[in-house]
């Protein structure tokens, strides 16, 4: 190999690794304090770096926040896309709000802060329009009783109530108003399916 190529092909891996180390950096100062915490100059010393390191891998602060919280709504959305247990959209959907719950459960710093800001990142858009996509099985399977967009909205900001409740400490996860409010919401959506309509018995005429 050309000696030139193997200098760039160390640059890009020590430049790969500078990232990480500030991604990681990043990541611990923001989970322990919030957005307030993360101050440049603790994130150098956390990560040996210097600001302008920083400043050129991430352009600035912002930024730098912007993909840590997106790399943790791909987290996010990764447990909301275990596999159900079912093909149905109904207990597809089931297994996603107990999916959501357990996210916040496991990862209380994550679930706080990625839904404490308002700028949308692509991995939490995407993580919405998993459950959009939940709700678009149910009306194919004529079993949902309110509109696509409407029903999602209200999926979402019962389920995202009910784990802030146990993220905030004031619901155990395994309260049993976690499981009403999950099952009242499908309730509320959800229709039943219809009755199989039975055909006609064949009428044999005997021969006398």
């Amino acid at each position: 190999m050309p000696a030139a190529l193997r200098t760039l092909g160390a640059r890009e891996r020590e430049s790969a690794a500078t990232r990480r180390a500030i991604l990681r950096a990043g990541q611990h100062l923001l989970a322990k304090g919030g957005e307030a915490a993360l101050s440049i100059r603790e994130l150098c010393a956390r990560a040996g770096v210097t600001a302008p390191t920083v400043y050129h891998h991430f352009g600035d602060k912002e930024t730098l926040v912007d993909r840590i919280v997106n790399d943790w709504f791909l987290e996010f959305d990764r447990t909301l896309a275990a596999a159900a247990p079912s093909d149905d959209p109904v207990e597809a959907l089931r297994h996603g709000l107990a999916q959501y719950v357990a996210y916040g459960c496991a990862q209380p710093e994550h679930y706080r802060l990625i839904f404490a800001r308002a700028r949308r990142t692509p991995a939490g858009l995407a993580a919405y329009d998993r459950l959009r996509r939940g709700m678009q099985a149910l009306a194919a399977a004529g079993r949902l009783r309110e509109p696509v967009e409407d029903a999602t909205a209200a999926c979402w900001a019962s389920v995202h109530g009910v784990t802030s409740l146990v993220v905030g400490g004031f619901l155990t996860p395994d309260a049993p108003a976690v499981r009403l409010a999950c099952d009242a919401i499908l309730e509320r959506l959800v229709t039943q399916p219809a009755p199989r309509r039975r055909g006609r018995k064949e009428v044999r005429h005997v021969q006398p």
